[in-house]
């Protein structure tokens, strides 16, 4: 790729180039997703990017080779999990509120899609047709469009897989300290609303 990304909140506090396209797109559909996503973007004063496309969460995978902070303090950024008991942290910008990763790893990550740009400030549009995975977890399963899944299509599941082993990846997000929180038991918890 000869174009190199960004991915920015909407106020500019947190900042990372991408040199690469991503691994994989998709919509994800499933409960926790959404909710935590709904969480953030529902708190008083939310001036953000939203990270919601066709009813879940939009998102670009990324090995952590190809992402380098600009700007990342902790001082900008919080985290949400879902249910008081969740192990997944969710970061977003909390002065303008955008979700900035959907999971942060040392190895990967998930974007938040809509707050990527290419280098004219365009927006990132994906090649191709996104899948829509994880239906049969959504608030409303019949209301997810077309193409989707009920789970995760093990071809996604298989570009995946490597990032969370590691293979391929330089692990360089682990020193990303402000995107890891240093306590899940003090991250604000989205309640659980459908069980």
């Amino acid at each position: 790729m000869s174009e190199e990304l960004t991915l920015k909140c909407k106020c500019g506090a947190v900042e990372c180039k991408l040199d690469a396209l991503p691994r994989v797109c998709f919509n994800c559909q499933c409960h926790s997703c959404v909710a935590a996503m709904k969480a953030i973007e529902g708190k008083e004063g939310f001036d953000g990017t939203s990270a919601a496309v066709d009813g879940g969460v939009g998102i670009a995978i990324y090995k952590s080779n190809n992402m380098s902070f600009v700007k990342a303090s902790s001082d900008d950024i919080d985290f949400v999990k879902v249910g008081d008991q969740g192990k997944g942290a969710r970061s977003y910008c909390n002065k303008c509120g955008t979700m900035v990763f959907n999971v942060f790893a040392p190895n990967w990550a998930a974007v938040n899609r809509n707050a990527m740009t290419k280098s004219d400030g365009s927006a990132f549009v994906p090649e191709g047709t996104v899948k829509n995975i994880n239906c049969k977890y959504a608030f409303d399963p019949a209301a997810a469009p077309e193409p989707k899944h009920s789970a995760i299509p093990m071809g996604t599941v298989m570009k995946i897989i490597p990032l969370v082993m590691g293979l391929g990846c330089d692990g360089s997000n682990k020193s990303e300290k402000a995107l890891m929180p240093e306590d899940m038991a003090k991250v604000e918890a989205a309640p659980i609303t459908w069980e």
